[in-house]
């Protein structure tokens, strides 16, 4: 059987993401969780032992988010039609913390020339420097960025072909091979398709106004709509590489 094409991967998508509804409330659950907490974390009428003990508690929520949405790539590649249970918490936390590890180190290079870019011309108060030559600098480290963050998915995939060895995702020429077979064609549409889906809905369903109607749509948006794209998205990857 030949690769699926891009609407059948849409598809498939889709109904994946709703098969289970006590799996995608739970994961919700854990969202919201986990953006309470991180907006508790910035109120400055609690204690800082209290803002580290919800420091930590998003950050391990992120790994082992990190971790699932690895599980469903690994499994979809493997051919499962039916989402992971929410179990094998150690292999999660595993996975995740990989994943979050290996997002460190791609983008860390891009990451800090644009920080030393931004402290000498505008911390700095160096703004007078600024020139073509700097705002040239400044454009190609974006792009740099972008090309990482349209490669990345490739790394993901690699690795999860590969046992989950975090080595393979240094395995430069592999990864090249990788993205060659699958397409980087197919990669770029399908995951800008997505970026731009995932703006539209914040903008539309988070309008930027204080109340507890926006609180609620908020909650609502992490507990169905941000879980249903990010198992959506992972459904996707995979299959792209199926």
């Amino acid at each position: 059987m030949g690769r699926m094409s891009i609407k059948d991967i849409i598809i498939d998508s889709l109904k994946y993401s709703a098969s289970d509804l006590k799996i995608l409330l739970l994961l919700g659950i854990v969202l919201v969780i986990a953006d309470l907490g991180d907006e508790l974390s910035f109120l400055g009428d609690i204690s800082n032992t209290v803002k580290f003990t919800i420091f930590v508690l998003v950050v391990l929520i992120a790994i082992f988010e990190s971790g699932y949405v690895f599980r469903i790539i690994e499994d979809t590649i493997k051919g499962s039609s039916s989402l992971p249970k929410l179990n094998e918490f150690r292999r999660m936390f595993i996975h995740g913390l990989s994943e979050i590890i290996l997002i460190f180190i791609y983008f860390i290079v891009p990451v800090a020339l644009v920080m030393v870019l931004y402290v000498y011309f505008f911390v700095g108060d160096n703004i007078d420097d600024l020139s073509v030559l700097s705002g040239l600098i400044l454009l190609i480290i974006i792009c740099f960025a972008m090309v990482i963050l349209s490669l990345f998915p490739a790394v993901m995939l690699h690795r999860a072909n590969n046992n989950t060895d975090i080595r393979s995702s240094f395995d430069i020429p592999a990864i090249y091979h990788k993205i060659r077979r699958v397409g980087f064609k197919r990669l770029i549409i399908v995951y800008s398709a997505i970026i731009l889906l995932v703006a539209i809905i914040r903008a539309v369903i988070v309008p930027d106004i204080e109340g507890i109607v926006p609180l609620i749509i908020g909650i609502i948006s992490d507990m169905l709509i941000a879980p249903y794209l990010l198992i959506f998205t992972s459904r996707v990857l995979g299959l792209l590489d199926n």
